[in-house]
């Protein structure tokens, strides 16, 4: 049934014809069941500790964080899919070559960039590579500015670690999962 939805969706939506080649219903659904055991796991044996140790966190330091562990829970399940989503980015086909800034900001804003690149409002990079967010920088970097990023909309170190820590544990379950990196 799931399978039949993507289906139609990926063939009625204009959204198609940018898409990657590969980029059909079997293939969304190879890659979330690959991925959806490992996050099941990760949610029972490490998130909900850490969000309970959190919140007590937030009590003993009497901050007001259950807005931001939403985020942060958010944060993660997000960042388990992060580095799947330079599939949208060229690579190897001739287009613009991305420098090492624009590599970055595809890193960091990637939902703008597809949003842009399906609404052909910007011409997608050409990242160098394939699957450039598959390795340990792209891991610190996006985890850094996470922890920025928390530190500008929370003004609290405490919420802007959180939100740092659910991010990185996110992509790091991502990187296990797809063997790039080891436990």
């Amino acid at each position: 049934m799931v399978k039949t939805i993507l289906k139609k969706t990926l063939k009625k939506s204009k959204a198609s014809s940018f898409l990657p080649k590969f980029a059909n219903a079997d293939k969304a659904i190879e890659e979330i069941s690959e991925h959806f055991g490992t996050v099941k796991w990760s949610l029972k044996r490490i998130i909900l500790p850490l969000a309970v140790f959190y919140i007590l966190v937030g009590v003993f330091f009497q901050e007001h964080i259950l807005g931001a562990l939403f985020a942060a829970l958010m944060v993660f399940l997000y960042t388990n899919f992060l580095p799947d989503l330079d599939a949208f980015f060229q690579h190897g086909k001739g287009g613009k070559k991305a420098n090492w800034f624009e590599k970055r900001i595809a890193l960091f804003f990637t939902p703008l960039m597809i949003y842009y690149i399906l609404s052909e409002k910007a011409r997608p990079l050409d990242l160098g590579e394939n699957k450039p967010f598959h390795n340990r920088r792209a891991l610190v970097e996006f985890t850094i500015f996470l922890f920025a990023f928390g530190l500008i909309i929370y003004f609290s170190p405490i919420k802007a670690a959180f939100l740092a820590l659910f991010g990185f544990l996110g992509f790091f379950t991502h990187l296990v999962v797809d063997k790039q990196m080891a436990l």
